[in-house]
Parts: C-alpha cells; sequence; structure tokens
C-alpha cells in the first residue's frame, strides 16, 4: 500500500523488483507492423510485392504480422529473394530513421498499463528501453508515451547494455533469441525474464513449440526465472489503427 504518497520500493517485495528493461520493438510498440500498414496505405512497396497482404481487413493483417517468421516483415515479404537479410534490414531502418510518424502514430502495447501503475504508486525503480540497433526516434517516442517517468534509451552490445543494471531486474523481451543471450549473461543474478508469447518468429513451428525450451533455460542458469507475457491485445490494436484510418492522420513522406 502507499501512504502519504511517498515511494513504493518494490525492490524489497518483489523478485524482478529493482527496475525494468524492455525491448521496444513488440513490447513497448509495433512500430514495425505501422510501417507495414502504412506502406499498404499510400502503395508504397519499395519494390517488395505488397498485393500478397494488400486486400487483408486491419485485423487480418495484425494476425499476419503476429504470425510471422521474420522479425523484420519485409522479409516475409520478399518471398522471391529479391534482396538478402541484411539488405532487408538497411532497408527497414532506413524507412524507420526517414519518418518519425511511424513511432508517433504506432500504438502503445500492454507495457502501457504496467507503467500506468508505475506512476499512480510512486514507483521509483530505472526503466530502460532497449533496440539492438540505434534508432533516433525511439527515446523521444517513449517520453511521450511514459509521460511523467525517466526512461533511459539503450542499444547496441546486449551485455554492455544489460551492465547498466542492479541485481533483481525485471526484463521484458520479444525476441528469444536475446532471451537465450541474456540468460548466459545474468547467470548468477536474481532476475526475471519474460518472453512475449504470440509471435511466431519465437517458435519451431505454428506457435506450439518455442524455439529454446524456457524451463530448461531457467535450470541451467541458476537464480534467473523465466517466464511468458502477452504483450498485445489484438482487439485494441485493430481499434487503434482504425482510429488512426478514420482520423486521416496517414500521410505519404519521402
Amino acid at each position: 500500500m502507499i501512504t502519504d504518497g511517498k515511494p513504493f520500493n518494490t525492490n524489497v517485495f518483489f523478485s524482478g523488483g529493482a527496475g525494468i528493461f524492455m525491448q521496444y520493438h513488440d513490447i513497448v510498440k509495433p512500430v514495425y507492423l505501422y510501417t507495414i500498414f502504412k506502406m499498404v496505405l499510400i502503395k508504397k512497396s519499395f519494390g517488395l510485392p505488397l498485393n500478397i497482404i494488400q486486400r487483408m481487413s486491419i485485423l487480418s493483417l495484425i494476425e499476419w504480422y503476429m504470425k510471422r517468421r521474420y522479425i523484420n516483415p519485409l522479409q516475409c515479404l520478399d518471398y522471391r529473394k529479391i534482396l538478402d537479410t541484411n539488405e532487408l534490414d538497411e532497408l527497414l531502418w532506413n524507412i524507420l530513421e526517414a519518418d518519425d510518424s511511424l513511432y508517433k502514430l504506432s500504438p502503445g502495447l500492454n507495457i502501457r498499463l504496467m507503467m500506468n501503475v508505475y506512476k499512480r504508486q510512486h514507483m521509483t525503480f530505472p526503466v530502460y528501453v532497449y533496440s539492438k540497433r540505434e534508432e533516433s526516434h525511439i527515446l523521444k517516442d517513449c517520453k511521450q508515451l511514459f509521460a511523467g517517468i525517466s526512461v533511459r534509451y539503450l542499444y547496441g552490445d546486449l551485455k554492455e547494455a544489460v551492465a547498466k543494471c542492479d541485481q533483481n531486474f525485471t526484463y521484458i523481451f520479444s525476441d528469444i533469441e536475446l532471451v537465450k543471450e541474456l540468460c548466459k549473461i545474468l547467470t548468477g543474478t536474481c532476475s526475471h525474464i519474460l518472453l512475449a508469447r504470440e509471435y511466431r518468429y519465437n517458435y519451431s513451428d505454428d506457435c506450439k513449440t518455442f524455439k529454446y525450451n524456457l524451463y530448461d533455460l531457467a535450470q541451467s542458469h541458476p537464480f534467473v526465472r523465466i517466464g511468458t507475457t502477452l504483450a498485445t491485445d489484438l482487439n485494441q490494436l485493430a481499434l487503434s489503427f482504425n482510429h488512426i484510418l478514420q482520423g486521416g492522420e496517414i500521410v505519404a513522406t519521402n
């Protein structure tokens, strides 16, 4: 309970309560999804075959995104293998860097609810947002989404980023490959890792078997707790995209 507006010391009461370290993409916001959404609406394909998704409803497009095999959705569009993986990653990064509206208009995911509790309960633990590559619009977007919360943006080498964290942090990731890497980094620490469970790219099949056994990872890395979380609400996402569409907020960019 909170009394007299005093900060609530989550480090004392909760496992993983010393701070939050969360991946930006597909945990904070589905910016890649909004990128695809905008490409379809303004009919800008960047040379990729948009026809395979152009006739989809908003809900169907969201489901396609959730069930994609690759983190970079452009790789899913490029079924004819016109570009290699590195070229597609560079293309996506360039699209994002050129258009800050992709961040501004992309709806926040379920993590917003947790951070609303953070503000209401006067919590003071550090909050870090992470991406594998530096993106110039992420920090500004997080400051707007999590207004009133001091958020630090980290990027690049995961081990170096995690070194900024104390013991007993909670880590929330969308990418199981980073979770596997994180387990090794956090061995011997009292940490709590949560993996988003709805993205097909984390599975070896159709969302039934994770690429890595989370129980085995926890067993082989003592004191590290590993679980899953639901990062998205499909209906809320669909409503958000409908609202954007009806509001006429999408404009073409060079």
